[in-house]
């Protein structure tokens, strides 16, 4: 009778990616917070230093029930007549310069 080794097929899991891979999923919503919240405030940087179209208050007045008369509601809301829209008033212009202007000094 011979004695032969015993052969076992198996897998070993790799542990050190299985720690990995769980860390990760720990860190996940911090990590998604503070990319929120950088964001956030490069928008709000941003936001400081951009010029900003000048606001129509009769478009903010719109948004109430009674299309921003301040009557509320109201009977006579049928008969209203159309509004004029206002047009938009340039804010100023921007010009860019092209060239540096000669610059001399004499003593």
């Amino acid at each position: 009778m011979t004695i032969r080794p015993v052969d076992f097929n198996g897998m070993i899991q790799n542990t050190q990616e299985v720690g990995n891979t769980r860390s990760q999923e720990e860190h996940r919503p911090l990590v998604q917070q503070e990319v929120t919240a950088q964001t956030a405030q490069q928008e709000a940087e941003v936001s400081v230093t951009q010029v900003h179209e000048q606001a129509d208050s009769a478009a903010e007045g719109a948004l109430d029930a009674d299309g921003g008369s301040g009557t509320g509601y109201s009977a006579t809301r049928r008969n209203k007549t159309p509004k004029k829209k206002k047009e938009k008033v340039s804010d100023g212009s921007v010009k860019i310069k092209t060239g540096h202007m000669s610059f001399d000094i004499k003593i």
